[in-house]
């Protein structure tokens, strides 16, 4: 493909991209902010910051819209001025002169993609904790399985502490054989670091003058390894903010104890399958753009593209927070409509040329 014809046509659609995306955002955020309102404080740097971290959690819907809505006004414009005209009529497919799309909207979702692999992905958790009063509320009541034991933490704050610490150890039988407790822990060097931890080893048989309670103090007990903050969160949260990373190390852990893991599967697939779509998408509703304005009425056109590119990112949108809350399996309610898309986008690529 010639570079002149690729920087061409990749000038416009960036160009329409930029600005929809930056109005798009700018709205997400000047909605999104009359929620918090009350909540502003008089410090300038926190309301920047509060408005960064809002536009970066806007990214996450705005973006495909942005990618979708850019290529539809980009074609749409080319066609009304001839000059998508004048380039077929210049002996370049259509297929040629949607590849400049097709890779700028890959390699954005591809960032998008590793973003999501970064801090980048708890925007959402900063700007809800940001100006909420109950900010700082830890994390409570929560329950693992690690091997053969079973934890409880009475609270976990966000600087990593938490309290109330009890551990059910169980024998292949199902029975106790330990009982440790710990008022506190903190998480340090991969492991969770009880202080003055207490445990209490329970005799195999209970009879008259045996083997009683072995009681043992220790000043630091480790246990959970690789159990992070945002780890258990992901066990505790109904919809958690999560890294692609943490994502991943939480199902390594899951798939380790033997336990489900539909929501943390579903997670990843949010993160790094659903953005993927916008090619596929595009691929679609260039086969539906006309070569001359008078085949067919643009603005009808353009309002049919906006609508479609809507539904499809709706759909999968839903589809896959229904599979993180446990609806439908992640499977079904992602990989399987994805991979209808990918088929038949695939199906409408090998027609471009034919119509």
């Amino acid at each position: 493909m010639p570079t002149r014809l690729f920087l061409f046509i990749a000038s416009y659609y960036l160009r329409y991209f930029v600005v929809i995306f930056l109005a798009l955002g700018l709205f997400f955020v000047s909605i999104d902010s009359l929620q918090y309102i009350d909540h502003f404080a008089d410090s300038a740097n926190l309301l920047i910051l509060f408005f960064v971290y809002d536009f970066l959690y806007a990214m996450n819907f705005t973006l495909p819209i942005s990618l979708l809505l850019a290529m539809a006004i980009c074609y749409l414009f080319l066609i009304k001025t001839n000059q998508y005209t004048a380039l077929l009529a210049l002996g370049y497919s259509k297929r040629t002169l949607l590849r400049p799309v097709l890779l700028l909207s890959v390699l954005i979702s591809c960032i998008h993609i590793g973003l999501n692999a970064t801090p980048f992905a708890y925007a959402q958790e900063k700007v809800e904790k940001f100006f909420a009063k109950d900010s700082s509320v830890p994390t409570t009541d929560l329950f693992v399985k690690y091997n053969n034991d079973y934890v409880y933490f009475g609270s976990i704050n966000l600087i990593r502490q938490a309290s109330n610490i009890r551990i059910f150890g169980l024998d292949p039988s199902q029975n106790l054989t330990r009982f440790t407790q710990a008022r506190n822990a903190v998480f340090e060097d991969e492991h969770w670091i009880l202080y003055n931890a207490i445990t209490q080893d329970v005799p195999e048989l209970w009879e008259l003058g045996g083997k009683g309670l072995e009681i043992k103090t220790f000043s630091k007990l480790p246990i959970l390894k690789n159990f992070n903050p945002k780890v258990l969160d992901s066990f505790s949260q109904a919809k958690p903010s999560i890294s692609i990373v943490d994502a991943l190390q939480s199902l390594q852990l899951l798939k380790e104890q033997k336990i489900g893991s539909e929501k943390i599967r579903a997670v990843l697939y949010a993160l790094i399958i659903v953005p993927l779509f916008v090619p596929f998408v595009a691929i679609i509703i260039t086969y539906y753009i006309p070569s001359l304005a008078r085949y067919g009425n643009l603005y009808l056109l353009g309002f049919a593209f906006i609508v479609f590119a809507l539904l499809v990112w709706g759909s999968f949108f839903s589809l896959s927070q229904f599979s993180i809350t446990g609806v439908v399996l992640p499977e079904v309610g992602v990989l399987v409509p994805f991979a209808l898309l990918v088929c038949v986008a695939c199906g409408y690529y090998a027609m471009l040329n034919k119509k």
